[in-house]
């Protein structure tokens, strides 16, 4: 009796055996998006045509409301309606990075599919919070905006920097997660918490790198718009009519979707890297 207690109580005990997800390596995916963007120009273009247009079309529509200088939730409001066009673009890149330009069937614009709805929906899912914080930040902040001199801070800005603050925690995480946008355009079912599951030891790597890649973005947009307005203004004075403002739109919605190709781009190989997703091929066990 007591060799057989002795045995079982220096009998192994049972162990799991745990898969360490992959680890991204930050230079390697700058590297890649770049590649994959100048080496695919002309589907970019012709990718990014219809929705141009469209994006184009919404400012148009814009101006047209609200004048030539429109406050911040008239700006916003675009922006939200603007998503439909950049579902379109995003999906058919999505595709393109991950399955070939053949897999890219007809021009983006001309078709709205299940993807595309799909790309909204999770695009919701992770931003709704973040599109009510920021809305509600622009109706407590006054506008237009004033320096701030030697005094007490305005009390309706007191009120607006908690929840500019909490707007930026929720656009961070919404960042960390967007790399599961991808997933509708492979046809997958996929989740929020799917997207932080399988991100986990990666974090700091896909923030980061889709942060560059946004800042980038956004400065290149901003810089085009602004040599762009600096000539029209020069040319034609001020105000600009319809017809230079239609001009610099179009050129800075051009570029606008040519820099965000790199973003996307990160998205898609971030997916495949994390997921070990191939075509036919079944999904890697995300991180418990």
């Amino acid at each position: 009796m007591r060799l057989r207690r002795h045995w079982r109580k220096t009998l192994p005990r049972p162990y799991v055996v745990t898969v360490q997800p992959p680890r991204l390596i930050f230079s390697d995916l700058i590297t890649e998006a770049f590649s994959r963007v100048t080496g695919n120009v002309r589907a970019l273009f012709d990718i990014a045509l219809v929705p141009t247009v469209i994006s184009v079309g919404l400012s148009l529509a814009g101006r047209l409301v609200s004048g030539e200088r429109m406050e911040p939730l008239e700006a916003m409001a675009i922006k939200v309606f603007d998503f439909v066009p950049t579902a379109m673009f995003a999906v058919a890149w999505y595709r393109l990075v991950l399955l070939g330009p053949q897999s890219v069937s007809s021009t983006p614009g001309f078709g709205w599919t299940v993807r595309e709805r799909g790309y909204l929906g999770q695009l919701l899912l992770i931003a709704a919070i973040p599109i009510i914080l920021h809305a509600l930040f622009w109706m407590l902040m006054p506008w237009p905006m004033e320096m701030p001199g030697s005094g007490q801070v305005p009390p309706d800005v007191e009120r607006a920097m908690p929840v500019g603050f909490a707007f930026t925690v929720t656009a961070i995480i919404a960042l960390r997660l967007s790399f599961g946008l991808v997933a509708p355009s492979v046809d997958l079912a996929w989740t929020p918490r799917l997207s932080w599951r399988y991100g986990k030891g990666n974090g700091p790597t896909i923030l980061f790198a889709l942060l560059l890649l946004m800042v980038i973005g956004v400065i290149v947009k901003a810089l085009t718009t602004a040599i762009l307005l600096t000539i029209a203004l020069g040319l034609f004075g001020a105000p600009l009519s319809i017809g230079p403002w239609l001009l610099i739109t179009l050129v800075a919605e051009t570029v606008a979707y040519m820099s965000i190709a790199p973003l996307v781009t990160v998205q898609a190989l971030i997916f495949r890297a994390l997921t070990g997703w191939a075509p036919g091929g079944p999904l890697r066990q995300p991180p418990p």
